[in-house]
C-alpha cells in the first residue's frame, strides 16, 4: 500500500475506526445477555444496523411508504 499517498488524501489507514464501528453496529446488538443467532437472522438485523447506523433508514422508510 501506499500509505503516504492515502494519508495525503486524508483517507485513514488505521483499523481504529472498523474496531469502533464493529463495536458500535454490531457488539452493542448481537451480544445482548440471552441472545442467539441464526446465520441467516444474524445476517438481516446486520444489514438493518448498518442502514440505521448510515443514516439511510428513513430513506429506505420513505420509499417503501411511497410505494405502498
Amino acid at each position: 500500500m501506499d500509505y503516504p499517498k492515502y494519508i495525503k488524501s486524508g483517507l485513514l489507514i488505521g483499523s481504529g475506526a472498523i474496531e469502533s464501528a464493529h463495536r458500535t453496529v454490531l457488539q452493542k446488538r448481537m451480544k445482548q445477555s440471552g441472545q442467539r443467532w441464526s446465520k441467516k437472522g444474524l445476517e438481516k438485523m446486520i444489514s438493518l444496523r448498518v442502514l440505521n447506523m448510515s443514516g439511510y433508514w428513513n430513506k429506505i422508510r420513505d420509499l417503501i411508504t411511497k410505494a405502498a
